[in-house]
């Protein structure tokens, strides 16, 4: 699929930013463009039968929602992704950026290890507490059976995503995957309305003993418990509402979000001077403070100027979520062509990403680009690695306090050693290295100078 990724990239930049692909009388356009990207984004906002294998597990949940109930469930949740009330979830990241630091420590002065096992519990369990409000000691429901569930389930969808036969509804109902699924949908469905009644009880307990709840906005409080004061002050979701976009959203955050943190790793480790560089930063914007394992605050985020633009050249060559699909219920005008309704199209993120408009070196690891607005494209669309349009990545800046927060974590206490040369790429519903992609980690020593030697 990577190949093919690139051909069809190679393709479309000679024929005017699209391609079609024929499915017997059934058309795909492949867009490479980034304004006609845009155009079909913010016309389309349904999306095409293939969503349907997720939408069986996801129901209304904002990735697999039809436009109405998109429409009106994405302006109720938007204020929960507001950046004042993501700053408060500041501690509870660097909380289980510490938990992943003191796991990788079993694997210190090893020749190489698969790291994304590590990444993939990491960021079950932070977004496990985010939304649900779980905690995660080892005894918990996330470790034992929602995470397990959450993770199971989403590589089914994976699964069935590359077997044409599965995607044949009979064949699929008499598979052994469809017994699997149904399953662990029933783990995640019995454990998240669990949660959301107990929690419902204990806010009801509150309310009758007079305690009144804390609403500042540097207050941590968990995703459900914001959906519980729409759904109590404007009637505005259903449990089984409620549990799909929880379920959404966890499963939405840790996989993409560990993915990205995977390739950005190897990076990392086969580019020494970025690394490099990321330490000085963290040693200018920390301070003495460096070698100890506090907490980040807001200011600390604000100030990692360059690791935000290793994050950006990261998400920009490797996008978790390589192209997006839209049903074209309407006839689409683009620069050169009307895409006909009835048809699929198909936003190339990874195309996009790579445009010519980025320059010569496109293809080339290169975050300084991100420092210097003068080099960067003039056009807002060609970054598309959250997506483009109304219809964008809801939990965008929550991915990148995420990912910056770990990463302060691992590089204040972890030299990462990897290889570009031998990375292979799996492109197919999302994009990942080749499973078992190896780095190796070595403990920092602090030195006078504020840069480091392994």
């Amino acid at each position: 699929m990577w190949k093919w990724e690139k051909s069809v990239h190679e393709f479309s930049l000679k024929n005017g930013g699209v391609a079609e692909i024929l499915f017997g009388t059934y058309s795909i356009f492949v867009v490479t463009d980034p304004d006609d990207s845009l155009t079909i984004a913010n016309s389309c906002y349904s999306k095409p039968s293939i969503y349907d294998f997720a939408k069986e597990m996801y129901n209304r949940g904002l990735v697999t929602a039809g436009e109405s109930t998109w429409k009106s469930h994405r302006k109720l949740l938007n204020p929960s992704f507001r950046q004042q009330v993501l700053n408060s979830l500041l501690d509870i990241f660097s909380e289980q950026a510490e938990t992943l630091v003191s796991n990788l420590e079993a694997e210190v002065g090893k020749h190489s290890f698969d790291v994304e096992p590590y990444l993939i519990s990491h960021f079950i369990n932070t977004a496990s507490q985010t939304t649900l409000g779980l905690k995660t000691d080892d005894d918990s429901v996330i470790t034992k059976h929602y995470g397990p569930a959450t993770k199971g389930l989403f590589e089914i969808y994976l699964d069935r995503f590359v077997k044409p036969w599965l995607h044949v509804q009979c064949l699929y109902k008499i598979s052994y995957l469809k017994q699997k699924q149904d399953a662990l949908m029933k783990i995640i469905s019995d454990i998240s309305i669990s949660i959301i009644k107990q929690r419902k009880l204990e806010q009801k307990q509150n309310r009758a003993l007079n305690y009144e709840h804390l609403s500042t906005s540097d207050k941590f409080k968990p995703l459900l418990d914001q959906l519980l004061e729409l759904a109590d002050t404007k009637d505005a979701f259903t449990d089984d509402e409620i549990a799909e976009h929880l379920n959404t959203m966890v499963t939405a955050a840790y996989d993409t979000t560990a993915k990205a943190l995977y390739f950005i790793l190897i990076l990392l480790g086969s580019h020494q001077d970025v690394q490099t560089r990321i330490f000085q930063e963290l040693h200018e914007v920390l301070g003495a403070e460096l070698a100890q394992d506090r907490n980040l605050n807001k200011h600390d985020l604000q100030g990692l100027v360059y690791l935000e633009a290793v994050i950006k050249e990261s998400l920009r060559l490797y996008p978790p979520a390589p192209r997006i699909a839209r049903y074209l219920n309407v006839d689409v005008k683009l620069k050169n062509y009307v895409l006909p309704a009835g048809s699929t199209g198909v936003i190339s993120v990874h195309s996009i990403n790579r445009h010519p408009m980025w320059g010569a070196d496109a293809d080339l690891f290169r975050p300084e680009r991100w420092l210097d607005p003068a080099s960067l494209p003039d056009n807002p669309n060609a970054f598309a690695s959250f997506s483009l349009g109304r219809r964008n990545c809801i939990g965008k800046t929550y991915a990148m306090m995420a990912l910056k927060t770990t990463l302060v974590h691992l590089c204040r206490r972890y030299h990462i050693i990897s290889l570009t040369s031998n990375l292979q790429i799996l492109c197919h519903a999302l994009q990942s290295p080749v499973h078992g992609h190896h780095i190796s980690i070595e403990l920092r020593t602090l030195c006078i100078e504020g840069v480091n030697q392994p």
